[in-house]
């Protein structure tokens, strides 16, 4: 093969064997060359400085917070992060194989491999858009932002908008002077109610907690203020959630809660919600913050309720628990014809901790991993479209002929630029996709 670059003839005397593009300031192509990729390494050195800053937020966060990345991961299409992760691999080959075409002078294998890399740098952006769109639509984002309308393994959630498809809650958050939900100061101004009070048996799953929910419609007179025209009490109560099946006891085999419970449930159903970004704890000078929750209404359908439509519960705080039985005393056993004398204690697996842990609420700080997560991707997402126009230009270069044997330094700088994306997407794609 022949060298990298030679020398050429112009106006100063270079001798030209090749290509106009090599500058007169060089002493020859190889010069140029050599400059060239030193430049492209300095430039490839910040970028994994500039990385390296968030990749110290994530550590810390990982290290101090654990529980928001166990939690919030789930919320993240493996299936599309998987498929992306193929995609900048392949377009790796297709980038370095670009550079071998322009040092053999294989033109349409040069503009060939030139729209190949183009074409995935645009399968990896249009995938992205997907994730991105799905997570503004369910206000999974970052910051003061995040009011997600679900929880990763799929129940309802409590927000602070309360205006998520088939549901509505009694918290209503307080506003600013724009009229807007105030996500920066506000707080929540009606709806939510002590959990210590209607959760006396803490053995018990659920809230033991005795509401009367009413749907209200509302309409605002002159003064802005809401007159309640109408109402309907809504008695049923919403199955609680549960990774098995049946009677939910833990033993079952492991199901989609969300799933079995709505198959059974009937609407509209009511069930007490706890979410501490919302309905945040109550902070008393030297005793332990004491927890809330707040009451919502499944309608089991996809209609998004507005402000004429309010929720409003009346919960009257649970019964005392009752002296403890007397241990020793004997106990009246039943036995029927087949049923076993003793049942087995059934101790949950990873997988069916990790299933039941996605049904409940978020951890507090859960928005620092959207935070984090957007600003990786969001800049890694940045660095894409920079290489797709890159690319774009090489490509009509290419179909000018303007890359041979001699002349084919901006290919190779190119291609290490996007071998550095791709590096970098590879150590997000399981950072933040595969964290178990």
């Amino acid at each position: 093969m022949s060298t990298a670059h030679e020398a050429h003839d112009d106006e100063h005397g270079h001798a030209d064997q090749g290509s106009p593009f090599i500058q007169h300031h060089y002493d020859d192509a190889q010069h140029q060359f050599d400059s060239g990729k030193l430049g492209i390494w300095l430039f490839l050195a910040q970028e994994v400085l500039f990385f390296s800053a968030l990749f110290v937020a994530y550590i810390l966060y990982r290290v101090h917070h654990p529980e928001i990345y166990s939690y919030a991961h789930k919320w993240l299409q493996v299936k599309y992060g998987a498929i992306n992760t193929a995609v900048l691999i392949f377009s790796s080959l297709t980038a370095a194989w670009a550079v071998r075409a322009a040092q053999r002078n294989e033109r349409k294998l040069l503009i060939a491999c030139l729209a190949v890399t183009i074409g995935c740098a645009c399968t990896f952006l249009v995938i992205k858009y997907i994730e991105y769109s799905h997570k503004v639509h369910e206000h999974i984002l970052f910051g003061r932002y995040f009011d997600p309308c679900v929880s990763p393994g799929g129940s309802e959630l409590l927000t602070k908008h309360n205006d998520c498809k088939g549901t509505k809650g009694t918290v209503e958050w307080s506003l600013d002077q724009a009229g807007e939900i105030d996500l920066l100061n506000g707080k929540a101004t009606t709806g939510c109610f002590e959990q210590s009070k209607f959760d006396v048996d803490p053995q018990e799953e659920g809230l033991q907690a005795e509401c009367h929910v009413f749907e209200v419609k509302r309409t605002r007179n002159a003064k802005g203020e809401w007159n309640e025209t109408g109402r309907r009490e809504i008695t049923n109560r919403c199955p609680e959630e549960t990774i098995g099946e049946g009677t939910g006891e833990m033993g079952a085999q492991p199901k989609s809660g969300e799933a079995e419970k709505k198959k059974g449930a009937a609407f509209p159903c009511w069930k007490a919600a706890i979410q501490p970004a919302v309905c945040v704890p109550v902070m008393v000078p030297g005793k332990a913050s004491s927890p809330q929750f707040g009451v919502l209404v499944e309608y089991g359908d996809e209609e998004e309720r507005g402000e004429d439509i309010a929720i409003d519960a009346k919960c009257d705080p649970s019964k005392p628990l009752a002296e403890p039985a007397d241990i020793f005393a004997d106990k009246a056993e039943t036995e029927r014809v087949g049923a076993k004398a003793i049942k087995p204690i059934h101790h949950l697996t990873t997988h069916e901790e990790h299933e039941l842990e996605s049904l409940g609420p978020p951890p507090a700080h859960t928005n620092m991993f959207f935070t984090i997560y957007f600003a990786m991707t969001g800049l890694h997402g940045v660095h894409v479209l920079f290489g797709v126009f890159v690319f774009i230009w090489l490509l009509i270069r290419a179909v000018k002929g303007q890359f041979n044997d001699r002349y084919f330094g901006p290919i190779d700088f190119a291609a290490l630029y996007w071998h550095i994306v791709d590096l970098i997407w590879i150590f997000l794609f399981p950072l933040l996709y595969l964290i178990h």
